[in-house]
């Protein structure tokens, strides 16, 4: 089967910061602490849920939902992890598409049906922003040396897992996926409280 990559965007979903609770440690207390993984001052992040995790694009989504999330996960990884392991994320990206294939199939199918009835005709306008949020989670530059590391060793388990049993398997592995991101969200909290710290000194000088 032939790979078929959807493009991942460079833009990311518009959501909200907010107060960071962690620390963040630098080594010269006079300069002003850089924000974390190269990414910016103005960096938008998801805001806290309830039970304080990030309210991010794979939140409260069904099991159909949380399958094809794991695809488009590592249908990012395939498209946008260029380094020594490429040509093997590839290769293993492909044989996923061949091993799950009725798998992802159903997955999607499914998808369609619930947006279809949660929004009636206008749902696949719906469906295809909801899906470019999706790809464009997963394509979040500050992550992406520990989201392809990731990405590989489920593209390596996805191998073993028998098509019956990818439903679980994505439950398992949508989290893994995540968890780069929502590494660096706290890391870029902590950074933002630091940086806080380092105004007041300042401003006291």
């Amino acid at each position: 089967m032939k790979t078929k990559f959807r493009s991942a965007a460079a833009l990311f979903a518009c959501l909200c910061a907010v107060p960071a609770q962690a620390q963040y440690s630098y080594a010269n207390e006079d300069a002003r602490p850089l924000p974390p993984a190269g990414s910016t001052p103005n960096q938008l992040i998801p805001a806290h849920g309830g039970d304080g995790g990030y309210m991010t694009v794979n939140r409260g989504i069904s099991r159909e939902q949380t399958a094809w999330h794991v695809r488009a996960a590592l249908n990012v990884a395939a498209l946008g992890c260029r380094d020594e392991a490429e040509r093997e994320t590839v290769a293993a990206y492909n044989a996923l598409l061949s091993r799950h294939k009725a798998s992802l199939a159903a997955a999607d199918f499914a998808v369609k049906a619930q947006y279809r009835t949660r929004y009636g005709a206008g749902w696949d306008s719906r469906h295809d922003r909801d899906m470019t949020r999706v790809y464009n989670f997963f394509a979040q530059p500050p992550a992406q040396t520990s989201f392809c590391r990731v990405a590989r060793d489920v593209l390596a388990e996805a191998r073993r897992v028998s098509p019956d049993q990818f439903a679980a398997f994505a439950a398992d592995a949508l989290p893994r996926l995540e968890a780069p991101f929502t590494d660096f969200y706290r890391d870029y909290e902590a950074w933002k409280v630091a940086d806080r710290a380092w105004q007041g000194r300042l401003a006291r000088r």
